[in-house]
């Protein structure tokens, strides 16, 4: 039982040390990338050049070319909910009801966090947070960035396995860093 239990917390200082190497890294390169606007008109986008990007009701969905719906593929899905508030309070609490639904469709309960921070998006304060499971003689990794704006609650949830996650995490960076919420007015529904 000890060994057991010290084997996995061995696994998982392994994974964080790998993971905020990883994040701190300022080098790397970014795919090139291609506008892409929302079609209601809430924000706007970078994706990568070549990539399919599809929408269904609120989750928009970026895979690579010759995406064949594999675990260890890298995918991007960018979740948007409006909340219609401007309340603090009220705002928080219906995003949390809206976006636990999501994330645990795609974040099982054998991920764990391995980081978590800070960070804007277009502006707005956002929580980032890392996270990872073992998988087969490697990692599943992925980020899932949360920002809440005017009337919204955004989720940027990307996840692959371990050597094409890291490959791709520049491209990640670069994707928020461009987001721009386009009509931050009161959604009509």
């Amino acid at each position: 039982m000890y060994k057991a239990k010290l084997h996995k917390t061995i696994l998982l200082v392994m994974v964080l040390l790998t993971l905020l190497s990883a994040c701190s890294q300022t080098s790397g390169k970014s795919l090139p990338l291609e506008d892409y606007r929302d079609p209601q008109d809430r924000y706007s986008f970078a994706i990568p050049e070549g990539w399919e990007a599809s929408v269904e009701d609120q989750l928009l969905t970026i895979v690579p070319p010759g995406y064949a719906g594999g675990e260890e593929e890298v995918v991007v899905r960018v979740y948007t909910s409006s909340t219609n508030t401007t309340d603090t309070a009220t705002h928080i609490d219906l995003a949390k009801k809206q976006i636990e639904p999501f994330l645990s469709a795609y974040i099982d309960d054998e991920y764990e966090v391995v980081n978590e921070g800070d960070t804007r998006i277009d502006k707005y304060p956002a929580m980032l947070l890392d996270f990872a499971k073992p998988y087969e003689d490697s990692y599943m990794l992925g980020r899932v960035v949360i920002v809440a704006m005017p009337f919204y609650v955004l989720v940027f949830l990307g996840t692959g396995v371990e050597a094409n996650w890291e490959t791709f995490l520049p491209t990640f960076n670069e994707m928020l860093k461009q987001f721009s919420l386009v009509n931050p007015v009161e959604p009509e529904e």
